[in-house]
């Protein structure tokens, strides 16, 4: 929409994702003092809150110093909720089944993004047919707007589900085979 070379949108690029990296960081830290579930509650109500105030970007004459206060306040939340997310993801399961539970997270993960991809995609066309010009643009922007506010209702919607589950017990690991404990050990 704004015209930008490769190596222009890739320093785009270059804020939110240093904003995810010090939200994993912050992430990481306040779930060994507040646990996984206030941290999640945190990292979603900060992503709220930061995509709200990205989507005031997504205008047809707007730059990109519009987009970067809402860039770095929502990469922070997402990297925050990426953190909790892998934790929770693992928490209660036994030591042997880590990697399974993980595999599953990373795919559901990658399926929702796949999946959220193709539909906001299509949500953000919708309205932009048969124009040119500046009413292309215009339609592009407003489409823009609506997905990123539907992203922050995504988000509204995980830190319910954060909000509604149960704290459940953690299983007790599973017993080592006879004659295994060394190869447990390690």
């Amino acid at each position: 929409m704004h015209g930008y070379g490769a190596l222009g949108t890739g320093l785009g690029f270059l804020i939110p994702s240093l904003a995810i990296a010090a939200g994993t960081q912050l992430g990481e830290r306040f779930a060994g003092k507040r646990g996984t579930r206030t941290t999640l509650v945190t990292g979603f109500v900060t992503g709220v809150i930061g995509t709200v105030v990205l989507a005031f970007g997504f205008d047809a004459d707007a730059g990109y110093g519009l987009l970067v206060p809402g860039l770095v306040v929502s990469g922070v939340g997402q990297g925050i909720v990426w953190t909790a997310m892998w934790i929770a993801a693992s928490t209660g399961t036994a030591p042997q089944e880590q990697g399974v539970a993980n595999g599953v997270a990373s795919t559901a993960l990658n399926l929702g993004n796949a999946i959220g991809l193709a539909v906001f995609t299509v949500i953000a066309g919708i309205g932009t047919e048969r124009k040119a010009g500046e009413a292309l643009r215009s339609a592009t922007a407003d489409g823009e707007f609506l997905v990123v506010l539907l992203t922050a209702a995504g988000m509204v919607v995980g830190l319910l589900v954060t909000l509604l589950l149960r704290r459940q017990p953690a299983p007790a690991a599973a017993p080592v085979p006879d004659g295994e404990e060394h190869l447990a050990a390690r």
